[in-house]
């Protein structure tokens, strides 16, 4: 497109220079308004727009509020806006260049009120948990798991995110390897702390009924147990699963790209060690139900079991709702929930700001190696 000095709006033809179009499509990944006084600004410019009514007339304004909107922000602003979630992104750019029409902003993400409607009340948790449990599917179970069929691993997890949200699979690593990794993360139970939940970034006070959760925490690189010098510390192979983890996600990244979701992912947070004594569960919720306060909060959810020699009779299942008609939020939504185990090798991945799971009492206890993975629309800043 930098080699046409001319573009076609229909049947206007609208002459622009070489040097201006490159600078207004390399800024309109970039473009917009954060701020509620510059969201404003947006109506004014689109009321400016249509207040011509010739059509040569509208078309020279338009260019001129897309050179506008196109150096409105530098990129380290937007970084930063990005960076809390203040943006609304400007598709304007492309899309009315490419009409010759006034084409409004859309959101970079779903409004705080929007990703709170996918919570169900109270009496809508009710009927959820009255709803049928069935024993979930764990792919490559007993075939090598996904380090022996990592192709074949990979389409299947991509898919089944884009059809159902999550997917069980079998990570493959030989059970002397989780046997290790257990006596480390039992080793490090002295340095847990309780789990805390955290609603429109506020830490919520663990005694309320919105901090429902009754694990012990600790986060890998946050205690000096992953990086480099993590080989010679107490936790070498809780490191390595970790970064195995770590590695199958960014393998994972171009295919969600491409697939349906158009879903880039864009940084992952440090690994959490997470410990369940006897009889401690974690009630139903959404991972990232409010965005993280941020563009790309989190979207995906890995989660790896350490429990060698698991008892299914223990319970401690993860169980995830998958809905057959409507949203979870919505007063007619029915669906079931999956059942995963807890055993040592199942690894879930689940997306972060849709699925809705929880984890049951236990008669025995339980350990998991978690870390979530950041993300947004493949089409903003997506390679």
């Amino acid at each position: 497109m930098d080699s046409h000095d001319d573009l076609d709006l229909s049947q206007w033809t609208w002459t622009l220079g070489v040097d201006w179009w490159k600078r207004i499509r390399r800024a309109s990944r970039f473009a917009c308004w954060g701020t509620e006084p510059q969201k404003r600004g947006c109506c004014q410019a689109r009321d400016e727009y249509l207040k011509h009514k010739s059509k040569e007339q509208q078309l020279q304004k338009l260019k001129e509020l897309l050179e506008k909107a196109a150096f409105l922000r530098s990129e380290a602003e937007v970084q930063s806006q990005l960076e809390t979630g203040s943006v609304v992104c400007i598709d304007t750019v492309k899309d009315s260049l490419r009409r010759g029409v006034w084409v409004p902003p859309r959101e970079l993400r779903p409004s705080l009120f929007k990703m709170l409607q996918r919570r169900p009340g109270v009496k809508g948790m009710e009927r959820l948990q009255t709803m049928k449990r069935r024993s979930a599917e764990v792919f490559f179970d007993g075939k090598g798991g996904i380090l022996k069929n990592l192709d074949a691993a990979l389409d299947t997890v991509v898919e089944s995110l884009g059809r159902n949200g999550w997917v069980a699979c079998e990570l493959g690593a030989h059970q002397s390897l989780m046997a290790r990794a257990l006596e480390e993360a039992k080793s490090l139970k002295p340095r847990m702390s309780r789990g805390t939940t955290v609603i429109q970034n506020e830490i919520i006070d663990p005694t309320t009924p919105n901090a429902d959760r009754e694990d012990r925490v600790l986060f890998l690189q946050e205690q000096g147990l992953s990086g480099p010098s993590a080989a010679k510390g107490p936790a070498p192979t809780l490191a390595l699963l970790e970064s195995a983890i770590i590695d199958i996600v960014m393998h994972l990244d171009p295919r969600l790209q491409r697939s349906g979701l158009q879903l880039r992912i864009t940084e992952r947070c440090d690994g959490m060690l997470s410990n369940y004594e006897k009889g401690g569960a974690y009630s139903a919720h959404i991972d990232n139900a409010d965005g993280d306060g941020r563009v790309d909060g989190r979207v995906l959810t890995a989660v790896l079991y350490l429990n060698v020699g698991w008892d299914r009779y223990a319970g401690g299942e993860l169980a995830i709702f998958q809905p057959d008609h409507g949203d979870i939020g919505d007063a007619n939504c029915n669906g079931k929930w999956n059942m995963i185990y807890p055993e040592a090798g199942t690894l879930v991945f689940l997306r972060a700001d849709h699925v809705l799971h929880e984890v049951r009492g236990a008669h025995a206890e339980r350990y998991a190696l978690s870390v979530w993975f950041c993300g947004q629309h493949a089409d903003y800043g997506g390679s």
